[in-house]
């Protein structure tokens, strides 16, 4: 049970991982279907309008896929029952209020963000090695792309300050500054983890889209991304310290780590500096708000629904628990039984349940990609704990990062049966 040694190949996605022109002058359907993969990927960083282009491109790759690039494996069952349940919770329990039009969609992009997950667990079950190269890449061009829009929001860049920073935070092409600041902890955990091995390229390139990245974080001042980065790499670092058979990468972990803390505390200092960013993070980081407090705040009003959910079996329905106690449940877990039923809520803690136990198995199972896996099951921990203070129903990456633990988990499946 170690990290992979260094000397495998870093799967590092070039020009030759894109789509070629084959010998014969035509482009294989393989190659195509890498790069919509990748394009879908690279595209996940513009998602102000509905459907974005990630939907769009998801639509086009999975018509590519499905002749000869996707097979479902016995090993990802679990996940396609569980959300199936999850969502057969959720059709029943948007029974009474579907003629709404807002219910209607909340149930589209309920089956849609599962379809999604299932897809990704496909794509990942099967060529492994080369599809995460292209998912990686893909993904740190969208979160370096997300960070520059968030950033020229924050500091009002071409007067862009209200379309992409309307809460004075960093916000850019996504709809939340919670989400994107979310949406960009993953990349920046695959950069950290290819420093630390030594599998860049361009090292200084992938410092400053790292760096950028962090910003992105940073000034989006959401409490939640800011306690899962950190949380995400202490993991990343521990586990690779621990699982890797080198004390060479023993040695190199250890002083990128104090590099890194120190470039990080100077650039915090700066920040620090200026009235405007000392004084919003100053609020931002206060534990508790005035909105959380009380027996009308969010926690009082989680705690208020649970004896009303104990008593409906299909829950409240989409939307209905803000009508009820005028804001949104702020928790994943408690909108799972109040948007999709006791069946929804239950099929939805299973998931996670078995999510955890199969990403730990994934991590801790020796194979060419078990640095991938801890590089996707850190991010993916702290997303679902970060589900206890924010609902992360419909985030696309949280989709994303579930889909690829179980197409990782699949493979690994496959790759033990194969050494057996």
């Amino acid at each position: 049970m170690s990290i992979v040694d260094s000397t495998h190949q870093s799967y590092q996605t070039s020009a030759q991982d894109l789509p070629q022109q084959t010998k014969k002058g035509f482009i294989s359907l393989d190659l195509v279907q890498r790069f919509f993969l990748w394009l879908m990927l690279a595209s996940s960083w513009f998602v102000i309008i509905e459907p974005a282009p990630y939907e769009i491109l998801f639509l086009i790759t999975l018509f590519f896929m499905l002749p000869t690039g996707l097979r479902f494996h016995r090993a990802t069952m679990p996940l396609l029952l569980f959300l199936m349940l999850y969502n057969i919770g959720g059709a029943f329990s948007m029974l009474p209020v579907s003629g709404e039009e807002k219910v209607k969609q909340f149930f589209i992009v309920s089956v849609y963000m599962a379809t999604t997950s299932i897809f990704f667990a496909a794509v990942l079950s099967d060529d492994t090695e080369r599809r995460i190269a292209i998912i990686k890449n893909g993904y740190i061009i969208a979160a370096v792309l997300g960070s520059i829009m968030g950033l020229i929001g924050y500091f009002n860049i071409a007067g862009m300050g209200g379309a992409w920073a309307p809460l004075d935070r960093a916000q850019g092409t996504f709809k939340d500054p919670n989400v994107l600041s979310t949406f960009l902890i993953a990349p920046a955990i695959f950069l950290i983890q290819d420093l630390m091995l030594g599998r860049q390229k361009w090292p200084l390139t992938s410092a400053l889209a790292l760096i950028i990245i962090i910003a992105g974080i940073f000034f989006a001042f959401s409490r939640g991304a800011w306690v899962s980065s950190v949380l995400s790499g202490l993991m990343l670092v521990v586990l690779m310290f621990l699982l890797t058979p080198s004390n060479k990468l023993r040695s190199r972990i250890v002083i990128l780590c104090l590099i890194g803390v120190a470039v990080l505390v100077v650039l915090f200092s700066i920040a620090m500096s200026f009235e405007s960013i000392r004084s919003l993070l100053l609020e931002r980081a206060n534990l508790i708000n005035s909105y959380d407090g009380g027996e009308r705040g969010r926690f009082g009003n989680q705690l208020r629904s649970i004896p009303f959910l104990m008593e409906r079996v299909n829950g409240f329905g989409p939307h209905v628990f803000a009508k009820l106690f005028g804001q949104d449940p702020h928790n994943v877990f408690l909108n799972a039984f109040a948007a999709y039923g006791w069946l929804g809520g239950f099929s939805y803690l299973l998931l996670i349940i078995s999510t955890l136990m199969i990403g730990a198995k994934t991590i801790f199972t020796r194979t060419p990609w078990q640095w991938f896996s801890i590089a996707i099951g850190a991010p993916l921990l702290f997303t679902i704990l970060q589900g206890v203070q924010i609902d992360t129903d419909h985030w696309r990456h949280f989709y994303l990062l579930l889909g690829l633990m179980w197409g990782l988990y699949a493979a690994t499946v496959k790759y033990q049966n194969g050494q057996r």
